[in-house]
């Protein structure tokens, strides 16, 4: 702005401005000193009715905290990873929020998201104003077609010929040169500005002569910065803000009188929030006059840390001010500018202080590498650099790296410890991570001894972080020992402690393993509570690890209540997270994953899931998520290789006690049930339920209980009671799937309502009992006494009376299954070849092309019950497959009449025969393509039958979780994708329905799409 400004009134450009609010989006774009701030400023001033919230000089590292101070959010959601719609909610009346110098976002930045997010879904009450000598730091072509932004460019800022006329009579008296200023300026509002003030410091008569040699930047240095203010602007120009009493103090003797003066022509400096700053045109080539190290001095003393790291430089001040500050800088969420700071310190005059701060600060940020490697440089053996150090190794999973750091600051054995110190809580932190750790590599004793250490010692000290770390360890330590009750006191006083040292984030830890016990405890309902919580409040501390935790445990709980779907959407979230920030916990949602699909039918891909589980789990020496993963892959294996199943049940059994022990007792006895092993298997049903009852470990008491009936039992009577004691478990329990798993069973071996029983297995998201791995609805399925059927959806299977029939030909069970791809075609003998020994000669073929066939037709029909035509038509030029039942041709059928009929039962039974993509073990076969491709639109286009028919029933519920299964096969699938984010918000479900939108938007841009605006209030 300038002086001349307030004298004219730009009637035209406020007119053009009124648009502001009917836009979620302005930007204002300009070079220097092209009038853009000048131009807002005007209009906010002609409607001082608008609320209007001004940020100038925000960068990556404060625009943030700068957008919540301005809308008034509560400081704790500055990290927030929702937190562009929580701003949005809060604003209750239209606000314009104007940035200054957008120019300095970058893309990309925490910052430039934020933006964007409060564009796409910031409501109608919230607009935002842009001023930029650039482009925006994101896409807004997409925004700009719904018609959600307004442009306003230099041309449009410019004045006027007739602007020109009155600013000229104002400011020159008369409007004679006025033509001649606009020829020359072309209206640039600087350049008119400065022209104008130029001229009227000339003599009347040579006005005319000179103004063709006006040379406006020449005239900034020369005439504007006169010899009076050349070493006050040098001064103060790279100082974010200054006041007379600075100045004074850095020695530049100006008053305020004179500084009011200054600003009041609003060309060389401008006033702000705390008091002036030099304006940009003149900062861009003023020097510096090396006031900068008084100027911090000044700073600091006045309270103002973060300026006085910005301009300090002097070594030995900066370091002293980081050992000083750190703790606070951090406190205040001012990670980034602390790791500025740090990385400004010369080598030399680095402190153990200064690396320590460093490497919270990174730590803080997620910056795990840059966190260990400033930790390295300082003494290892210090408690409070060991803890630090381990608790990173702890979060990426490196539990081994954790234990060797732990071990090496003296957190590991069972010596007596000093009494409180300065140091006493970090060993207090110390001895309580040491006893997490230990946990988790199953040395439960030595973990409860450093627990207890851990809580006296902070006890001692008065610490309530090391207390609630203390308590966390016990709770998790005495739950595994089947003491319910004191992990749930120890869980509620680590809560407590955690609150009140108010840290967020141990508070999320907290209850994040709360939920875990409560979910084993089969109170799903509090566990999903706890697990909200704890992901809210890791997202505001911006930990991602803590975040995909507290998903991770929210998912089991999910699959307690029968919420598959959901499950698997926060199961990949935390894998993704834990995959996104290197962290080898990313074994725990691998199994997770495992467990869906497991439930689900789709037994390809729980088996690979549970494969990169143990693998992760071995690596770790984590030996509750090994027994997790073996069971999990001895109930996959039961059905194509049972005694492979066996050695990894025993595995799992013989792996450990704890937690998953059940669940290994429980894989191993229906294994053995599998192989006709009665005996044993009913040991292990005996076995399981004594465990489960001592954990008071309601789900797993009634799995073992059919475990029972359908091992155990004497007779028909006896069976249907333990299966009707554990059908009353699950009925009090609440789990919807486990409820329809057991009335099918007894339905099954009653004879009465079956049908019933199965729509209703398959509306609650499981496929069928064909599909199922060891456990009861496989168990029911071996009494079926079908004829052989070819499955095809997911892996390929061939079984006969419900067993798996084993193959001994790869080349005759490729034969078989391209011959199921041509639906009952007849092929020639030459395509077959062809498919089986590509580039081969035929005349070299025809021998093992026939020797396939004779495979096949054993396989089919081992005992020779049919002539040779029953199953394979063949002849001396080709090859035809009849007669075999597919559950790819059963599922297509059964598609078309739902899909025809518009029958929701029937689209349900349909959509839950969909259990994988066709041949899903053979992914580059080419051949398979044309039938994968069908099915897969086929089932897709299931999915939005059922969710547009949940819809229309005001069933949020049923249509999320149709809508998942669609963005399951297709992450990219942009309608499915909002129409989940619209359901959710319809359904009031606001914190889901961002948390979508912000997983939409990432999708959309790894596409380089930009993403559609939506509104979430």
């Amino acid at each position: 702005m300038t002086a001349t400004e307030p004298l004219l009134a730009r009637a035209q450009l406020t007119a053009l401005f009124d648009q502001i609010p009917r836009h979620r989006l302005t930007v204002v774009t300009a070079g220097p000193g092209g009038g853009k701030t000048s131009a807002v400023r005007g209009w906010t001033r002609a409607r001082p009715d608008r609320p209007v919230a001004w940020l100038t000089w925000a960068d990556d590292a404060t625009l943030i905290e700068e957008i919540c101070q301005a809308l008034g959010a509560p400081a704790g959601w500055i990290r927030s990873a929702g937190l562009a719609t929580e701003l949005a909610a809060a604003v209750c009346r239209p606000t314009v929020v104007v940035i200054d110098e957008v120019e300095r976002i970058e893309p990309g930045t925490p910052g430039a998201r934020l933006l964007e997010e409060l564009c796409h879904h910031g409501g109608d009450d919230l607009h935002l104003v842009l001023i930029s000598r650039s482009a925006v730091p994101f896409p807004i072509q997409r925004m700009r077609g719904l018609g959600h932004v307004f442009q306003v460019s230099a041309e449009q800022l410019a004045f006027t010929p007739a602007e020109t006329r009155s600013l000229s009579s104002i400011v020159l008296g008369a409007d004679d040169l006025a033509e001649e200023v606009h020829e020359l300026t072309k209206g640039w509002p600087v350049a008119v500005r400065l022209t104008l003030s130029w001229l009227s410091g000339l003599p009347w008569s040579d006005r005319a002569k000179r103004i063709a040699a006006t040379p406006v930047f020449d005239y900034l240095v020369e005439e504007v910065v006169k010899d009076e203010h050349e070493e006050f602007l040098r001064a103060t120009a790279r100082l974010p803000w200054f006041t007379d009493e600075l100045c004074q103090a850095i020695g530049v003797a100006v008053s305020r009188e004179e500084l009011r003066a200054l600003a009041a022509q609003h060309i060389l400096i401008t006033p702000c929030d705390q008091g002036y700053v030099v304006s940009t045109l003149v900062r861009e080539f003023m020097g510096d006059a090396g006031r900068s190290s008084m100027a911090a001095h000044w700073y600091e003393s006045h309270g103002f840390v973060r300026e006085a790291l910005a301009v300090c430089d002097e070594p030995g001040h900066r370091m002293a001010m980081i050992e000083r500050w750190h703790a606070s800088l951090l406190a205040e969420g001012h990670a980034a500018e602390l790791v500025r700071a740090c990385v400004a310190v010369p080598e030399e005059w680095r402190t153990c202080a200064v690396n320590l701060a460093e490497g919270r600060a990174r730590q803080v940020q997620g910056d795990w590498a840059g966190a260990l490697e400033c930790l390295r440089r300082v003494d290892a053996t210090d408690p409070a650099v060991a803890w630090r150090m381990g608790m990173i190794y702890y979060q990426r999973g490196d539990y081994k790296a954790a234990l060797s750091t732990f071990e090496l600051a003296g957190g590991f054995d069972g010596s007596a410890f000093p009494l409180p110190s300065s140091s006493s809580s970090d060993r207090a932190m110390l001895l309580a991570w040491s006893a997490s750790a230990r946990w988790l590599v199953g040395e439960s004793a030595q973990a409860t001894q450093l627990a207890e250490q851990a809580l006296a010692m902070a006890t001692r000290c008065q610490d309530e972080r090391a207390a609630a770390c203390a308590h966390t360890a016990l709770a998790m330590v005495t739950h595994d020992a089947g003491d319910g009750a004191g992990s749930e006191r120890h869980s509620a006083l680590a809560l407590a402690a955690a609150e009140s040292a108010g840290d967020l984030l141990l508070s999320a830890r907290v209850l994040a393993n709360r939920a875990a016990s409560r979910t084993e405890e089969a109170r799903y309902d509090e566990a999903i509570a706890d697990s909200d919580l704890s992901v809210r409040r890791a997202d505001l501390v911006g930990d991602p690890v803590q975040t995909a935790i507290a998903l991770h445990n929210r998912a089991e709980a999910l699959m307690g209540l029968g919420r598959l779907d959901e499950a698997l959407a926060d199961f990949r979230r935390a894998r993704d997270i834990f995959s996104r920030v290197g962290s080898d916990k990313l074994g725990h949602p691998l199994a997770g994953l495992g467990q869906v699909y497991l439930e689900r039918g789709e037994l390809m891909h729980a088996r690979i899931s549970f494969e990169n589980s143990l693998k992760h789990a071995e690596q770790l020496r984590n030996a509750h998520l090994t027994q997790t993963a073996l069971a999990g892959l001895a109930r996959v294996h039961a059905v194509d290789d049972p005694a492979l199943a066996v050695q990894l049940a025993e595995r799992a059994v013989a792996a450990g006690g704890g937690s998953s022990r059940v669940d290994a007792l429980l894989a191993a006895g229906w294994v053995w049930a599998e192989t006709g092993d009665r005996a044993k298997a009913g040991a292990y049903a005996r076995s399981a339920h004594e465990a489960a009852v001592s954990r008071r470990d309601r789900a797993k008491m009634a799995e073992a209980l059919e475990l029972s009936a359908l091992t155990m039992a004497e007779s028909p009577g006896e069976r249907a009671d333990l299966l009707a004691s554990a059908a009353e478990i699950w009925a009090r329990i609440g789990s919807p799937v486990d409820i329809a798993r057991n009335a099918f069973a007894r339905a099954r071996l009653s004879g009465s309502g079956l049908d019933e029983a199965e729509q209703e297995l398959r509306r609650v998201g499981v496929r069928g009992p064909h599909s199922s791995g060891a456990g009861l609805l496989r168990g029911i399925t071996l009494l079926d006494q079908d004829a052989v059927r070819l499955c095809m959806l997911g892996g390929v299977r061939l079984s006969r009376r419900g067993g798996a029939v084993e193959w001994q030909s790869r080349k005759a069970r490729d034969l078989l299954t391209w011959l199921a791809c041509q639906r009952g075609r007849t092929v020639a003998r030459e395509a077959a070849m062809e498919i089986l020994w590509p580039g081969e000669e035929p005349a070299s073929c025809s021998n093992r092309l026939s020797v396939a066939l004779s495979t096949v037709r054993s396989v089919l029909d081992p005992q020779r019950k049919f002539g040779p035509g029953e199953f394979v038509r063949a002849d001396k030029y080709s090859i035809q497959l009849v007669g075999l039942r597919t559950d790819v041709e059963e599922f297509l059928c059964a598609a078309a009449e739902a899909l025809a009929a518009e029958d929701e039962d029937l689209l349900v039974a349909a959509e839950a025969r969909y259990t994988g993509d066709v041949c899903e073990d053979s992914p580059y076969a080419e051949w398979l393509e044309p039938l994968r491709e069908e099915a897969r639109a086929v089932h897709q286009a299931l999915l939005r039958e059922l969710a547009s028919l949940a819809e229309a029933a005001d069933d949020p519920d049923r249509a999320v979780r149709y809508l998942l299964r669609l963005l399951e096969r297709d992450a990219y699938d942009e309608a499915a994708h909002l129409d989940l984010v619209r359901t959710l918000t319809k359904a009031r479900r606001h914190g889901e329905a961002r948390r979508r939108y912000r997983l939409y938007a990432e999708a959309m841009r790894e596409l380089d799409v930009e993403p559609a605006p939506f509104s979430l209030t």
